[in-house]
This record gives structure tokens, sequence and C-alpha cells, in this order.
């Protein structure tokens, strides 16, 4: 079984700037996530804030710069879905798809958000086919049809503007009576050709053969439904912890994120967790930025024996 002496479960901003500080903390390190590097900030078009890069820059760029340094400090980053952590003495088993284990002293947990799905009919199956969690990857196989955009916050707002610039008409379904979204962001969107806005209502139904065509609208106050031809379907809705598979390890607060001590550790000694994962986490891109610097350290000196920083 490879060992490490640091596994970081997740490769977004907080886990690469974590590897990146404990491998050049003369940690062996090993990164691994299931899925793009980055995280959710893979999918934005520009991140305008992102630190230590001056100007916008693409999200899945940022992500791509984020694991070169993480590898030029020393780490392996492996895209493999975590599927289990096994406390084992004072190591940890990490067991990864497939059944592959690896060892750890540490391990810290940032593997972020999950975006939150509708759970109606026809979103998993048609899921890549329509169906889509990224403006900026799906948008130019949408060009010059209808779509819907399920979400009434900064992140909807920010998808449903990528997306007004290659489909022909964008409709945006919200289940309040305004977006949440700040204003300038609603007024921004709501300003562009081909967007328009339904207010108080859900999508109940994504419909589609081999491909989306069609959503169903309901009216949250009549409960009327409505069937709106459309090409593509993309749910902003939030997001939830990845913390699913923790339940038995690390102690959890009422809204599933890890509670964590002033120095990112969790309830079990050795395991540490940043980023959005965490309970208290403000989801800025800044803040996971400095999670990950903070879990690193808190993860060398468990790794050398030392007491917490406190």
């Amino acid at each position: 079984m490879p060992g490490y002496d640091v596994i970081v479960v997740g490769a977004g901003i907080a886990g690469l700037t974590c590897a990146r500080e404990a491998a050049a903390g003369g940690a062996d390190v090993l990164v691994l996530d299931r899925g793009t590097v980055g995280g959710q900030v893979a999918t934005v078009d520009a991140v305008t804030n992102a630190p230590g890069r001056p100007g916008p820059i693409a999200g899945y760029d940022l992500g791509a710069l984020l694991m070169d340094d993480a590898e030029a400090a020393g780490a392996a980053v492996t895209l493999a879905e975590v599927t289990g952590i096994v406390a084992d003495g004072d190591r940890f088993r990490v067991v990864a798809e497939g059944g592959e284990e690896f060892a750890a002293a540490a391990v810290v947990l940032a593997g972020g958000s999950l975006r939150r799905r509708l759970g109606v009919p026809g979103e998993e199956r048609l899921n890549g086919r329509g169906v889509t969690r990224c403006a900026s990857c799906d948008g130019p196989l949408l060009r010059d049809r209808d779509v819907v955009v399920v979400g009434g916050g900064d992140s909807a707002m920010d998808e449903a503007a990528v997306l007004a610039g290659y489909a022909s008409r964008v409709l945006i379904v919200h289940d309040g009576p305004a977006p949440t979204a700040r204003d300038e962001l609603v007024a921004r969107t709501a300003a562009m050709d081909g967007v328009s806005f339904r207010a108080g209502a859900t999508v109940t139904a994504i419909g589609g053969a081999d491909r989306v065509d069609s959503v169903v609208v309901r009216d949250l106050a009549t409960g009327a439904e409505t069937e709106e031809p459309v090409a593509g379907v993309l749910v902003q809705i939030g997001l939830r912890p990845d913390t699913d598979r923790l339940a038995d390890l690390v102690r959890r607060d009422g809204t599933g994120h890890l509670v964590v001590d002033d120095d990112l550790m969790t309830s079990r000694p050795g395991i540490v967790a940043a980023g959005d994962i965490r309970s208290g986490s403000a989801a800025l891109l800044a803040e996971s930025a400095a999670d990950g610097i903070r879990a690193a350290r808190t993860a060398l000196r468990h790794v050398a024996g030392e007491p917490p920083a406190g």
C-alpha cells in the first residue's frame, strides 16, 4: 500500500493550495479528486478575484495553474474518486475507486461542495444530453437554441449571462418573488438579448427521448403547469457539502458541514478540513486559499507529532 505523510482529498482551491504548502514544507503529499482540478471554480467563465493572479482568468485555467504549482512543489495529483477513509491506529487508509488503498499520517478533507439537484424526472437520465452544470462548457452546443436556467442566485445569473452569449432565448426560473442575486448581476443579465424571468416557479420535469427537448414549469402559487420547448437546462439552486461518506468518521453540523477547531482539525485528530466543506466557511475563493495554507500547517504539525498551534 503506497504511503504518504499527507493525503488531500479534493483538488479545488483549498485542496491544491494545501498540497502545495504541505509539499513545500517537506511532506510527501498525494491529492485525490474524482473530477476536474479546480473544483467548482473550474466551471466559472472568468474569475476576477483569484489570489495572486492579476486580472480575470478562466476557472479551468486557474485550476490547472494551481495543480502545476502543487506538482512543482512535489505533490502528486491523481484523478480518482475516494470511496472511504478508515482510521488504522494512528494512521489512515484512504480507499479509492477500484479498491486501491493509500496510507497517510494525516488527511485533509477539501472536497468542497456538490451542486444541489432538482430531483425531477429526466434530470439524471438526460445529464450531459442537454442537462448541464457548466454554461461555458456547453454553451457552444446550445448556440441559437432555447434554454432554461433554474435558480435565482449570483451563480445562476452568471451562468445565464454566459448562456445568453450563445442561446437564442434564456428563461430564468426561480422560486422567489424576485431573484436573490445581487442587484447589479440581475440588472446586467436582464439587459441581455433574449433573457426573461419566471418568478415564483420551478421546473418539475425535464423531457426528451435522447436529448432535452422540453421542461415542465409549475407556478408555485396556482399549481398551474406549462410545457416549454427547450434544448438545454442548467440547474443552479445552491450547493451542499460533499460529506455524505464521512458520517461515521468525523463530526458534522446540522447542515452536513464538518465541525473544526481553530486549527481546522476535525473531531478526529489527524483529519483536517479546509474550504467549503467545513462549518463556518464563507465559501469565498480567497478564504478557501487561506484555509489551504492553514490546513497544511496543521497537517504538518500533526505529522511531526507537534501540539496544535492553538
